[in-house]
């Protein structure tokens, strides 16, 4: 999964209106959403994952996915701390909650194209995209 190493700036988004509507974001909170520019970083290390999320100088959040193994990880947007698990399918990284709830969110990160693919799915059909291009 080298492929998937590095640092990658945010290109473009799809979807965001749509899933910040589903997430029940304040307008406030929609606007910041569709207006970051953030960069992610990601390497793997031993059975997992490293990630840096940087939105601003002042707002970074790191999360470490462990591979295959149930762990905690925050929702950057709402906060809210979700049991997560991770897995590598057909060179994608599946993150997915492990208790499915209405407002659940699962993520996929893939490389296609020479871009960091994130698409995030809800239960109802609701899916975002955002395209990284490597830095």
């Amino acid at each position: 999964m080298a492929h998937l190493n590095g640092t990658w700036k945010l290109d473009r988004s799809e979807g965001i209106d749509e899933l910040a509507k589903f997430m029940e974001l304040s307008e406030e909170h929609t606007k910041m959403f569709k207006e970051m520019k953030h960069t992610f970083e990601i390497v793997k290390v031993g059975n997992g994952f490293d990630c840096k999320v940087t939105y601003s100088e002042t707002m970074v959040k790191e999360h470490k996915i462990p591979l295959n193994e149930e762990f905690d990880i925050n929702n950057d947007i709402t906060g809210e701390k979700i049991k997560s698990i991770a897995r590598l399918e057909n060179n994608k990284l599946v993150v997915k909650p492990v208790v499915e709830k209405p407002k659940s969110i699962f993520s996929t990160d893939e490389v296609i194209d020479g871009q960091f693919v994130v698409t995030m799915t809800t239960p109802s059909g609701v899916v975002c995209k955002q395209y990284f291009n490597r830095v």
